[in-house]
């Protein structure tokens, strides 16, 4: 999978600051920049970023070491941007990474070009400290930028963070992802790129990133943005220990995937999905909270689609087959539990089928009345008119056929809430409101029924 950073702010902005011509020769007046590092930039910024790639190749070394002398000797944030987006551009070559890990492994102040002076304060050179300190600076532009080169420089290469300051920069990663950064993906696609290194991820894990990634993946985003936000889970989703944690997506990923029409988003949470459930033997605690969230049906679905790509189509098949497999295994009531639990109601057998309530109507009590209190929370707070008409069908069920439960629903307060649903918009949820109520308030309700009937 690749991952894209030339988008949204980042992308515009990065175009608009790369064109900007910059007057190198004053900040060499006014001893800004060094004379070495001027003879590099002034020549390397006239190019075509096609010729600049060529220059890379041949004397790498000079120009990074140049780029990162910038990066600490200049305020001015016009130029600063200036040569963040053109280290950046030198990191789209992953290949290029070599000359920073070459910075970082020799730290020598007399490879610089920077004259005797330097050498004397044994002056070294970092290939990632001053991307670091640059966090803290308050241009936002320069600070994505910065995050995203540091994400680079520590993970596309060998050469890795040390524990503390990656436990400085997760956290302040962290602090990053709301939804109203407008930066959000470019700090979601440095993550994706620190966790494709295992050394990274229990740092990650420890910290408030799934916490803050689960708030996020629960608004209105972009489907650009879920499908970040799953890959890093995908990445994570490779170990047991990571696994249990990861569980709390499978419900937004759910609600996801029921509504996706990119390739990508599907396919990246097909193999999330295949992830947790090949990770618990037997599968029942993911496959149930999938079944919750009616992923089986939407797999389903997407096991009939002619896809191109075989990898997907494999995905699909792999999590239908242990889906249907643990649904077969499931008992009836544990289907109607799972669906009750998912916040969705259909009308289907389980609510309306006479059997299924003489069978199970006692079990609406079991676990301190656990399905009735969720009824009641959904007919409370639900929108669609399905799920509260048959919520209220299944309330007037569950008195038809245990009576003496009339005291828990009056307990409970979900008579009030079905006497509210006659004031819906919906008709065929006020209608169900009152065969409910009718089921509540009548003693011999099959009498009725077939006095009616």
């Amino acid at each position: 999978a690749v991952v894209s950073t030339q988008s949204g702010h980042y992308g515009r902005g990065a175009d608009r600051i790369r064109n900007e011509a910059i007057m190198w020769q004053p900040l060499l007046r006014s001893a800004v920049i060094k004379e070495h590092d001027y003879n590099v930039i002034s020549v390397y910024d006239t190019m075509t970023r096609e010729q600049q790639m060529e220059r890379l190749k041949v004397d790498g070394l000079n120009v990074v070491k140049t780029l990162i002398n910038l990066s600490i000797s200049i305020c001015n944030e016009k130029v600063l941007q200036h040569v963040l987006v053109l280290v950046n551009d030198a990191l789209k070559d992953p290949e290029n990474i070599r000359y920073f890990e070459e910075v970082e492994s020799s730290k020598s102040a007399d490879l610089l070009g920077l004259g005797p002076e330097a050498v004397k304060e044994e002056t070294e050179l970092s290939s990632w400290e001053p991307f670091l300190d640059l966090l803290n600076r308050p241009d936002e532009f320069i600070v994505n930028q910065s995050c995203l080169i540091l994400a680079k420089v520590i993970s596309l290469g060998s050469f890795r963070l040390d524990d503390a300051n990656l436990s400085w920069f997760v956290n302040w990663q962290c602090s990053q992802l709301v939804e109203s950064n407008n930066y959000l993906h470019t700090v979601l696609a440095s993550q994706q790129l620190m966790l494709r290194v295992p050394e990274y991820r229990s740092t990650f894990y420890e910290s408030s990133a799934l916490d803050k990634m689960l708030n996020v993946l629960s608004t209105r985003i972009s489907f650009q943005l879920q499908y970040q936000i799953v890959f890093c889970l995908w990445l994570l989703s490779f170990r047991l220990t990571y696994s249990h944690k990861l569980l709390d997506f499978i419900k937004p990923t759910a609600n996801i995937l029921r509504q996706a029409m990119k390739e990508k988003v599907i396919r990246i949470i097909m193999q999330f999905y295949r992830n947790l459930l090949d990770n618990f033997t037997p599968p029942r605690k993911p496959a149930e909270l999938m079944i919750q969230g009616k992923v089986h049906v939407v797999v389903g679905q997407l096991t009939e689609k002619n896809w191109k790509d075989e990898d997907i189509k494999e995905d699909v098949e792999h999590v239908a087959n242990v889906l249907d497999l643990m649904l077969q295994d499931m008992s009836t009531f544990d289907s109607y539990l799972a669906e009750v639990k998912s916040g969705k109601l259909e009308w289907s057998p389980l609510h309306t089928n006479p059997a299924f309530w003489r069978e199970n109507a006692q079990k609406l009590n079991q676990n301190d009345h656990e399905v009735l209190r969720m009824l009641r929370i959904l007919l409370k707070e639900e929108k669609d008119p399905t799920t509260l008409a048959v919520c209220a069908h299944d309330v007037g069920e569950y008195v038809r056929h245990y009576p003496v439960g009339k005291y828990n629903v009056d307990k409970l307060g979900l008579k009030e809430r079905v006497v509210c649903l006659l004031e819906n918009d919906d008709p065929k949820v006020k209608s169900s409101a009152l065969l409910a109520l009718q089921k509540l308030m009548l003693n011999n309700w099959e009498f009725m029924a077939k006095t009616n009937a």
